[in-house]
């Protein structure tokens, strides 16, 4: 144990030591960002889940009553529609806001042509 006490005499506030401290908090810093950056993106904001069940309101409104989205006066609302095959539909809903967002959302909705 004496050998061990003469190898190694670094003190406590020794450059090594605030090295390291140093090392670590760069480290957890570098992961809260990341964890930061990754929950408050675009794609996280209330406005675009807001946005996105307006969008499926929209597309559900149109499977109950197809006439019914002819009555919502929405200019910045455009809905598109093509037949991928004989029994498939896709519906795509792209709904532009006051702040020229461009938010998109596909459907596909099987169908019965006889």
């Amino acid at each position: 144990m004496a050998c061990i006490k003469k190898c190694y005499k670094i003190q406590a506030n020794s450059l090594l030591e605030s090295v390291i401290a140093l090392s670590i908090i760069s480290v957890c810093l570098y992961i809260a960002v990341l964890v930061y950056s990754s929950v408050f993106s675009p794609k996280t904001s209330p406005k675009f889940y807001g946005t996105s069940n307006q969008l499926d309101e929209l597309f559900f409104l149109m499977q109950v009553q197809s006439d019914s989205l002819n009555s919502i006066d929405k200019p910045n609302l455009i809905i598109e529609e093509e037949y991928e095959n004989a029994n498939l539909k896709q519906v795509i809903i792209k709904y532009k806001d006051s702040t020229n967002s461009t938010f998109e959302k596909e459907y596909y909705v099987q169908t019965n042509h006889e």
